[in-house]
């Protein structure tokens, strides 16, 4: 039958193209769409198993910053209760070997603890630690020889050149710097010079010449990185250059330089290493150190100077008290035109200017003390005659 077989053909060749059209996945536009759900639902399960993911990472870091903060503000209070412990034992210590505390240093302390522990409070709340009055620890680098002529240091030839010279030492407020002056060959002398404070601000970085500096020297401690700092200049210095542990040594600091100076040299562990014979200070407020009478000892201050007296003259709450009985306090004219003229009066150039040019009855303490024997090792004015260094002082905290 010639029209069966035709479509037998036909249905034939139907079946064959409904095959070849579902070859290779491709299932029209029912398959496409098949294909399309099943991607689309897969997306979605990615996309929710990576958000439960999410979810459960910041679940796990509030929960470690909650502890974070929990136990830091734990620390912060063991260490309030600490630091009342300490100043207490402090106290009783002092009250029992006849020392009492010093108003200042009581001050100070209080002022320094409620700063600090403003710091920890916000560490432990915000992670942040802003190193408020965080005095760490003092270190120097390797003293460095110098020529008078790139450092600006001159010889001693009297007090006012060695005070040039501390003033010299004052550098970037970011990098703290002593100098120190080697006279003779072989030593005859050696002069540090200690500048004062160049950095203001509770922020303790990496100068300690700074105002947390100013605030652990001014304390119960009577020490700071700084005086850490300057120890360990001095020692590099007489290490490298093989100076013997007798040759004379000589200190000498303004504002805060004169304060390490005097913790220095009040330190008894310094002092037996050294033959510290010399201390001199300008615009320090010293009181309250004890520096041995065997030290001759020479503070310098202008009437008109306020920064001297912050130490109220080593006012203490009981009996005792008072600066270094071997010490040799001298008031020089005031530079400033007015009492409240504090920049001049205080001003490190100006002390260098009245030691040189003020009158000088030869029977005055000034000139007494420039004519001591004990300064003839470490003063000369020939430049060939003396070698002078730059060391770097630091805090780590």
């Amino acid at each position: 039958m010639p029209g069966l077989e035709d479509r037998s053909r036909d249905l034939q060749q139907d079946v064959e193209e409904q095959d070849r059209a579902s070859e290779d996945g491709d299932g029209g536009w029912f398959g496409d769409m098949m294909d399309w759900l099943g991607d689309t639902a897969g997306d979605a399960v990615d996309a929710i198993g990576d958000g439960m993911d999410w979810l459960g990472d910041r679940v796990s870091d509030g929960a470690d910053w909650v502890g974070d903060r929990i136990g830091e503000g734990l620390d912060w209070l063991g260490d309030r209760v600490q630091d009342g412990k300490d100043l207490v034992s402090t106290a009783i210590d002092a009250v029992r070997d006849f020392e009492w505390p010093r108003v200042t240093e009581l001050l100070v302390d209080g002022a320094t603890g409620l700063i600090r522990g403003t710091g920890d409070g916000i560490e432990a709340l915000t992670g942040i630690d802003l190193k408020l009055a965080d005095d760490g620890t003092g270190y120097a680098d390797a003293p460095v020889p110098v020529t008078g002529e790139e450092s600006g240091l001159v010889p001693p030839s009297d007090l006012s050149q060695i005070i040039a010279n501390t003033n010299t030492t004052y550098g970037d407020k970011e990098t703290g710097e002593v100098s120190m002056s080697v006279v003779g060959n072989p030593p005859t002398g050696v002069i540090v010079n200690i500048p004062g404070t160049e950095k203001w601000g509770p922020g303790a970085g990496d100068n300690p010449m700074d105002l947390t500096g100013n605030a652990e020297q001014a304390g119960s401690g009577g020490w700071s990185a700084g005086s850490q700092a300057t120890a360990d200049a001095i020692a590099r210095l007489y290490a490298d250059n093989d100076i013997p542990p007798g040759t004379p040594l000589m200190l000498n600091g303004h504002s805060q330089g004169g304060m390490v100076a005097s913790s220095l040299a009040a330190n008894e562990d310094f002092a037996a290493q050294y033959n510290l014979t010399n201390v001199m200070t300008y615009g320090s407020p010293v009181d309250n150190y004890s520096v041995p009478s065997s030290v001759n000892q020479l503070n310098l201050q202008h009437g008109g100077d306020a920064v001297p007296r912050i130490d109220l003259g080593g006012l203490a709450l009981g009996p005792g008290g008072g600066g270094s009985d071997g010490a040799t306090n001298l008031t020089l004219d005031s530079p400033g035109a007015h009492p409240f003229d504090f920049g001049t009066n205080h001003s490190g150039a100006e002390y260098q200017n009245s030691v040189q040019t003020q009158p000088q009855d030869p029977n005055s303490t000034l000139s007494q003390y420039s004519q001591d024997p004990s300064l003839a090792p470490f003063l000369t004015g020939d430049p060939g005659n003396v070698q002078h260094y730059r060391s770097g002082v630091h805090r780590e905290n």
